[in-house]
C-alpha cells in the first residue's frame, strides 16, 4: 500500500535543515498522465524570491523523502510557490 497524500505532508512537516523556509505543503496523490502512480507536491515557500540553485535542493529533498515513504516509489513532482499565492 503507497503511502497517502496526509502520511507524505506529515513527513514533509517533520523536514529539518531546509534551504529555505516552507510554510505549508499540499501533496496529492494518483496517477499521472502515462496512469504511472504519482505524488504532487507544492512547497509554498516562506521567502518569495528564492534562486533556482535553492529550489534544486529542495526539490532533491522533496523526492527522496517521498521516495522513503513508499515501497513502489512513485514520480514525484514537485512545485513552488510564494505563501502569498495560492493554488
Amino acid at each position: 500500500m503507497e503511502p497517502s497524500a496526509t502520511v507524505i505532508e506529515s513527513e514533509l512537516k517533520g523536514l529539518e535543515g531546509l534551504p529555505t523556509p516552507v510554510a505549508w505543503w499540499q501533496v496529492e496523490t494518483g496517477l499521472d498522465a502515462t496512469d504511472d502512480p504519482s505524488v504532487w507536491v507544492w512547497a509554498m515557500l516562506e521567502e518569495e524570491d528564492v534562486d533556482s540553485g535553492t529550489r534544486e535542493v529542495l526539490r532533491d529533498i522533496i523526492r527522496k523523502a517521498v521516495r522513503r515513504l513508499a515501497h513502489d516509489p512513485p514520480w514525484v513532482y514537485v512545485r513552488f510557490r510564494g505563501a502569498s499565492e495560492s493554488i
